[in-house]
């Protein structure tokens, strides 16, 4: 059984504060004004989500959002069994309203400085990223000046003046492809001072450069055929032979009429035979010999076969 609250009129109630119906029982709510809670609720929640960086405001927003909803409503009275007011959930709101303007205010000098500070450090880190890429222009263009400067003093055969540019050049050197920059210019200034050693019949001192240079080049022909040149000149014939061997597999046509100068075809004798008249040759010694084949012409020509002396 159920007790049915005001079943008795008011006029025949006795004790009419003793017998009361429900108060948590369910009422029956105006749609607009749940609709308007639900929109105030909402939009307390978002303005707490929005201050998530200051946990303060985010509770109190929070906290607010939360009580204003329909549905936090009945749970709070609920919960707690008492009635939440109007009056009561007004209170509230303007407590933490008037707890919140003054936090809103002190956050918002907050952000604002924040925000300053951001910019200036971004702006000075902007500043100093186009400082360091200044410095980094004219670091690489005085490189590349001083290697083209270099190289162009190399292509007139000025070595001298080639190795002081190129020494220049290596103090404006940080990153690794500078560097290898670097090293293909000093190979190229090696080069040609070898090839001039060369040409001014400085053999011996040619050498070590070339020497130096096919380590670094071992598939270079006009370096083994240089180095070759300057064997066969210091009569290291074997050696200049090995040399010609490589650069002519390497393609290099003019080892092939060097190597056919210090390594000439020669012929020996390994062996006597018998001319018939008619050309043709016989093995025999006697009588007899090359009848059918006109007679015999030369008793003992000699055999002989090609070589050279270094294979």
């Amino acid at each position: 059984m159920r007790y049915v609250s005001n079943l008795i009129p008011e006029k025949s109630q006795v004790l009419k504060h003793y017998f009361k119906g429900n108060a948590h029982e369910t009422k029956k709510s105006n749609p607009s004004l749940k609709m308007l809670r639900w929109i105030g609720g909402v939009f307390f929640l978002l303005i707490a989500l929005s201050c998530i960086k200051h946990l303060l405001l985010t509770i109190l927003f929070g906290f607010l959002g939360f009580m204003i909803l329909p549905s936090s409503h009945n749970w709070i009275e609920k919960k707690f069994r008492f009635i939440l007011t109007t009056k009561i959930k007004s209170v509230f709101a303007f407590i933490i309203l008037l707890f919140s303007l003054p936090l809103l205010g002190h956050y918002n000098d907050v952000d604002k400085k924040e925000a300053h500070l951001l910019k200036l450090k971004l702006e000075n880190e902007a500043r100093i990223r186009a400082e360091l890429e200044r410095k980094e222009k004219i670091r690489n263009d005085s490189l590349t000046y001083f290697i083209n400067a270099s190289s162009q003093f190399a292509d007139k055969h000025k070595i001298n003046e080639a190795s002081k540019q190129l020494k220049k050049a290596a103090l404006f050197s940080k990153l690794p492809v500078d560097k290898n920059r670097i090293a293909v210019e000093e190979n190229k200034i090696s080069t040609i001072k070898a090839f001039d050693l060369v040409k001014a019949e400085k053999y011996k001192l040619a050498l070590p450069q070339l020497d130096s240079l096919i380590l670094k080049e071992e598939n270079n022909p006009n370096l083994f055929y240089n180095r070759a040149l300057c064997y066969s000149k210091t009569a290291k014939i074997k050696e200049a032979v090995s040399d010609c061997l490589k650069a002519m597999q390497l393609g290099d046509k003019k080892a092939d009429k060097l190597y056919n100068k210090i390594n000439p075809i020669k012929k020996r004798i390994v062996g006597y035979i018998t001319r018939c008249c008619d050309g043709s040759t016989s093995g025999s010694t006697g009588r007899g010999t090359c009848s059918h084949h006109g007679g015999v012409c030369d008793w003992s020509e000699p055999i002989y076969q090609e070589y050279r002396k270094y294979e």
